[in-house]
């Protein structure tokens, strides 16, 4: 058997993003700078709403190819779940960057999905809906049989099927549901399949959406939510996050299937690092020092040295517990060690994708591969950076070989991707 059976390539990139829909489309808003964060008036209660940046994806008539699965989902009792639509189009777009063609009737293509509360907001809204509609005077309201179809919805193994019904994908399909780190779990538990030779194509996507406050406000009442509509991360005056909407797809296959269809390599996947703080949810335990332990951990497995590192795609959320934590975890796991390398922060671009947030800001990275150079990451102050790689401040050309994608997550997740060209 060839040794490149057991190697694993990204063929495929698929970004659906508030900056842009398509590779092109999504690496020319990063090299420009561009971003679509706008305040929105979103219901947080009944007769109660709350006004928030959003990095806001465009009307769905103004975006490619998103109408006809808005109308596949509609058909199939799920209406309006723009997280999974964005998602479909994101998996459409990355097979088709791949160059993958295959019979929908019969495949081993599988697809790992990243999302973090499916079809949430369209039950909200339609609770919130019920809750403002006047009780019926001869009893209470039927509110099982209002609901039950939306609950039912809610359920991870609903998006499992649509997806692999709507594209028709028939191989091994799951969910994951690890917070901020999700993206990274579901590339590693994708490349496993790749590796035990199980199959030679995998799907990784993740999608969010927001239509009501109900999981945003959250954030801001734990102080978290960036009100002024500006991320900052590492910055000495960082003054927390915005979520955003949108999805991302990456195709994943083994480097033999690559050759044999002459595909275009963005890069290889080298391997992962993943712990478990089990502490508190919503504060990383900086004692424990489970991120430097996981980044040394990636390091030493695939036997990448620190002065061959090019790019790191720090998690950058934007808090000053949680972006202290990433630094301080990367220089103790750095140790000194010289480094070429640049560091450049997403977020502030695409907003807070939450599940789905490690796997547009990987298909940033592995752009930036392609394009050898390195855009800015936006609003931090040169000089203020506390980061042990430098930020840049406007895009940069320079060599991106290995890429090293660092992810942390609420209730304590920690993970580190490798990735080189």
């Amino acid at each position: 058997m060839d040794s490149r059976t057991h190697e694993v390539v990204i063929t495929g990139v698929g970004p659906v993003s508030s900056i842009g829909v398509g590779r092109e489309a999504f690496w020319d808003s990063l090299a420009t700078r561009q971003t679509n964060v706008r305040t929105r008036t979103l219901p947080v209660d009944v007769g109660r709403t709350v006004e928030m940046p959003v990095a806001s994806m465009p009307p769905a008539d103004q975006v490619p190819g998103l109408a006809r699965h808005l109308d596949f989902l509609a058909g199939q009792d799920c209406p309006e779940c723009r997280d999974l639509a964005y998602a479909l189009l994101a998996v459409e777009l990355a097979l088709q960057d791949a160059g993958v063609e295959y019979d929908r009737d019969r495949n081993n293509i599988g697809a790992i999905q990243v999302f973090e509360a499916p079809a949430v907001e369209r039950t909200v809204s339609r609770l919130f809906e019920l809750l403002s509609t006047p009780m019926p005077s001869n009893g209470p309201p039927p509110v099982y049989d209002l609901l039950a179809p939306f609950f039912y919805n809610m359920q991870p193994f609903l998006y499992v099927h649509m997806v692999g019904k709507a594209l028709g994908l028939r191989g091994y399909s799951t969910s994951i549901h690890n917070a901020c780190t999700s993206g990274a779990f579901a590339i590693e538990a994708a490349a496993q399949r790749i590796r035990a030779g199980q199959a030679e194509v995998m799907v990784v996507v993740g999608g969010e959406a927001f239509d009501t406050a109900a999981r945003v406000e959250w954030f801001r009442r734990l102080n978290l939510y960036a009100s002024d509509g500006n991320m900052r991360p590492f910055d000495a005056e960082t003054s927390g996050f915005y979520v955003g909407e949108g999805a991302a797809a990456l195709v994943l296959e083994s480097a033999d299937s690559a050759a044999r269809r002459g595909a275009d390599v963005y890069a290889g996947y080298l391997g992962g690092a993943f712990a478990q703080q089990g502490w508190k949810q919503v504060i990383p335990d900086v004692r424990s020092a489970r991120l430097r332990d996981v980044i040394k951990d990636v390091l030493h497995a695939t036997g990448v040295r620190a002065n061959e590192l090019d790019l790191v795609l720090p998690h950058a959320a934007s808090t000053t517990l949680s972006d202290g934590y990433e630094a301080k975890s990367l220089k103790q796991a750095l140790a000194g060690a010289a480094t070429p390398a640049l560091a450049l922060a997403i977020k502030p671009y695409v907003g807070h994708m939450l599940a789905a947030s490690g796997l547009i800001e990987m298909i940033g990275g592995l752009l930036a591969v392609k394009h050898q150079a390195v855009p800015a990451t936006l609003n931090t102050r040169p000089g203020q950076a506390n980061f042990p790689v430098p930020l840049t401040s406007e895009l940069t050309d320079h060599r991106v070989n290995t890429l090293l994608k660092l992810s942390t997550g609420f209730t304590g997740h920690d993970a580190a991707s490798l990735f080189r060209k």
